[in-house]
């Protein structure tokens, strides 16, 4: 989104959108990256896992984004996403010994931490590209 937002400023010569517009864009969708990733593990941890298998949580988010990403772009580095934090929270919590069903209910706030900032995240784009259409007409 940002080379987007770039390149429309470029083209409109940076009248539309400023450079420190774009610097506030880079910002905010930074800490939404940041966000993204910290809610799956603070789900994680909020629906009884271990700190380890929050952080697991966010690794395997990363590393799913990651390698089915490269493999089916967008769908992939979603599935990746949602199936990596599942994954390494569920992994984790299974190699501390806990039960099946303790370890899946950790997985699912995991899962469901990555949904709801997936959902925030969206939203607030959404939100950017209303204020620059807003901003051209």
């Amino acid at each position: 989104m940002l080379i987007f937002i770039f390149v429309w400023a470029w083209i409109g010569d940076f009248a539309l959108i400023s450079i420190p517009e774009i610097f506030i864009i880079l910002g905010i969708m930074i800490f939404l990256e940041i966000f993204e990733l910290t809610l799956s593990g603070l789900a994680a941890k909020y629906s009884g896992a271990e700190k380890r298998s929050a952080v697991l949580a966010i690794i395997g988010g990363l590393l799913g984004t990651l390698l089915l990403g490269s493999l089916f772009f967008i769908v992939g580095a979603l599935l990746g996403l949602f199936l990596g934090s599942y994954l390494g929270a569920y992994w984790s919590e299974r190699q501390l010994g806990k039960s099946k069903q303790d370890a899946r209910r950790a997985a699912l706030g995991a899962l469901i931490g990555n949904l709801a900032a997936k959902l925030i995240k969206s939203a607030m784009t959404i939100i950017i590209g209303v204020w620059m259409i807003k901003a051209v007409v």
